[in-house]
């Protein structure tokens, strides 16, 4: 019977030429591609992998924006992508019709060969077209633009709307997105945030 990391491992290793074949490539267990500026990242969660009858994982899909981190964070963008804060994430149930968070068991019992096939469906019709969606820089501003409910931090997200409008030189329109921000966040407590949004207007000269 097997562990549930070397379970993992083997799904991982029946499905890594799927999204190899997609530009992402291996980085621990998350695949990455990064590029215009954007990084995208099928990320391989766990849980109770100590604990083999209760171990499971699900998928996460992230996307980062390098622009956007380094004005943000005020660091150069990172060498493990999967540590930038995320601008869209989501796990992969948010993507189906039913919205619900999908786990895998990894119990020694459970077939490798089988999951993999499930995952590798999953990844080719749900996950890699989504993160494709926002494979440049202009791709993800359309996307933020467009106003539509993108899954993960809607902060986030307009805080890298602006980022990049005001990389195009945009400044105007990016001042009244942080302006918005900082309005629809004006109650008591939320100090820190409005400061941190402030913050990141100073820097971007607007």
């Amino acid at each position: 019977m097997s562990a549930p990391a070397e379970i993992l491992d083997q799904v991982l290793a029946t499905v890594a030429p799927l999204l190899t074949a997609s530009g992402y490539k291996k980085s621990a267990r998350n695949f990455v591609a990064l590029g215009d500026g954007v990084g995208r990242v099928v990320q391989f969660q766990t849980s109770q992998l100590k604990k083999p009858e209760e171990a499971t994982f699900t998928i996460n899909l992230l996307v980062t924006s390098v622009p956007f981190y380094e004005a943000y964070a005020d660091a150069p963008f990172p060498k493990n992508v999967a540590s930038a804060e995320p601008v869209v994430s989501a796990g992969i149930g948010r993507l189906m019709p039913d919205g619900e968070a999908i786990w895998w068991s990894l119990e020694p019992r459970v077939s490798s060969a089988l999951i993999a096939k499930e995952v590798g469906a999953l990844l080719q019709e749900r996950a890699l077209p989504f993160l494709a969606r926002f494979e440049s820089e202009d791709a993800l501003l359309r996307e933020l633009e467009a106003g539509d409910a993108l899954p993960g931090f809607s902060a986030m997200r307009e805080r890298c709307r602006a980022v990049l409008l005001a990389k195009r030189g945009r400044k105007a329109e990016a001042g009244k997105v942080l302006a918005a921000l900082v309005e629809a966040n004006s109650a008591e407590g939320l100090e820190g945030f409005r400061e941190s949004v402030n913050q990141l207007a100073r820097r971007l000269g607007i």
